[in-house]
């Protein structure tokens, strides 16, 4: 089967789109990147996928070579073209071939748009929950979703060993995101997620504004590690994952060890608003 993407101003096979050796994002890392799903075969939450992907463009004076309601476009020819039942779709922005060694002219970036089938996790994650390995860390310009995932990549490896479906990084104390998703507790019935040093993800608002709406108190601040070993429940939200109830953390159980009323609530909630998106 043909994967179509987008590069280089045109649709074409993903086997023929080449990035050039000279680019600065691969020889300096300096890119960013953007993802999101589709739900009943339409981008989920485009819009506001699109407001964060210029956010990152602008904080790293990169240039978008179109606007968004070309790009609205150009996706759903890709989504049309590959033919999937439901899309991963990804954005990958860099400065384009290196200048003088570690400059870029920002009138010639390197953009593409990859779209990959969505494969939903197994049921038993939402069922039974799941565990993260948390490990010290904050990320870089972590406001902004930059293709700087090294940390990530050297620790999936462990992860694997442990069982574990995320990595929960935590800074001086206090508990901040997932390498690839956002990160609550429950404490007395209270929806509790990092607000400072995080990427604010799209599925995080959109659970903050569900659960606001059914008069769930949610609150956006700092989180202590022995608030985290104190919770009730927690999940982790994220576009490739949605929302996944966690019960351990390295050997430390969450609550009792099984995923808890608010967690399937929060579940249920969103796949209800998807289901009619």
């Amino acid at each position: 089967m043909v994967t179509y993407c987008y590069f280089d101003g045109k649709i074409m096979s993903a086997k023929q789109a080449m990035v050039s050796i000279y680019d600065i994002g691969l020889l300096r890392g300096y890119g960013i990147y953007e993802a999101l799903t589709t739900h009943n075969g339409k981008p989920f939450m485009l819009k506001e996928h699109l407001e964060r992907f210029r956010r990152s463009a602008n904080f790293l004076d990169l240039k978008i070579p179109m606007g968004d309601q070309e790009l609205t476009q150009v996706i759903q020819e890709l989504i049309v073209q590959n033919g999937y039942k439901e899309s991963n779709i990804k954005f990958i922005l860099t400065g384009g071939n290196i200048v003088a060694g570690i400059e870029f002219d920002s009138d010639f970036p390197t953009f593409y748009i990859l779209v990959e089938e969505f494969s939903s996790l197994p049921e038993h994650f939402m069922t039974k929950g799941t565990s993260v390995i948390t490990h010290e860390h904050q990320r870089q310009y972590p406001q902004f979703k930059t293709t700087n995932y090294i940390t990530a990549v050297m620790l999936q490896k462990q992860r694997k060993e442990k069982g574990a479906l995320e990595i929960l990084y935590t800074s001086n104390g206090k508990v901040l995101e997932c390498a690839t998703s956002n990160f609550f507790i429950i404490k007395n019935n209270v929806l509790i997620t990092p607000k400072e040093n995080v990427l604010l993800g799209i599925t995080r608002k959109v659970v903050i504004d569900l659960a606001q709406k059914n008069n769930i108190k949610v609150e956006e601040r700092d989180i202590t590690i022995e608030e985290l070993h104190q919770a009730d429940e927690a999940f982790l939200t994220a576009s490739f994952k949605e929302v996944v109830p966690v019960v351990k953390v390295d050997e430390k159980m969450i609550g009792n060890g099984h995923v808890g009323p608010l967690s399937k609530k929060m579940f249920a909630l969103f796949s209800e608003f998807t289901k009619h998106y």
